[in-house]
């Protein structure tokens, strides 16, 4: 008698085993398809892609109006996520989404706030 209660509760205990798991498994590699799928698991969007150029910008004078007014202008530019621009090197590093903004309209903004651009580096 106490034979057959024993195999029950292995039976029992092999059942969770097993439901755990396939759990953790089902949490582990879940996680993992959808950071490494190309769509946004969250909104369903297509993952963004940025690229980084560098950009040789001449007239500046000054490091805070001049350099740091080309950063502030692109802080507020759709598709532009990061811009470090510097006097002493006498160019812009921006990283952007190129679905979003081509390298022709980011020359044209530097060259809007009176400077002049060109293609120094681009990846």
């Amino acid at each position: 008698m106490l034979i057959i209660y024993g195999i029950r509760y292995l039976n029992y205990i092999i059942l969770i085993i097993a439901i755990m798991k396939t759990l953790f498994f089902s949490m582990f590699f879940g996680c993992f398809l959808c950071l490494y799928s190309p769509m946004n698991a969250q909104n369903g969007t297509q993952a963004v892609t940025y690229k980084t150029i560098e950009l040789k910008v001449d007239g500046m004078t000054c490091q805070q109006g001049c350099a740091d007014g080309i950063d502030r202008k692109f802080k507020t530019v759709k598709g532009v996520k990061k811009s470090t621009t510097s006097l002493k090197s006498g160019t812009s590093k921006i990283t952007y989404d190129p679905g979003t903004i081509d390298i022709k309209s980011l020359i044209s903004i530097i060259e809007d706030r009176g400077y002049t651009a060109s293609i120094s580096r681009g990846k």
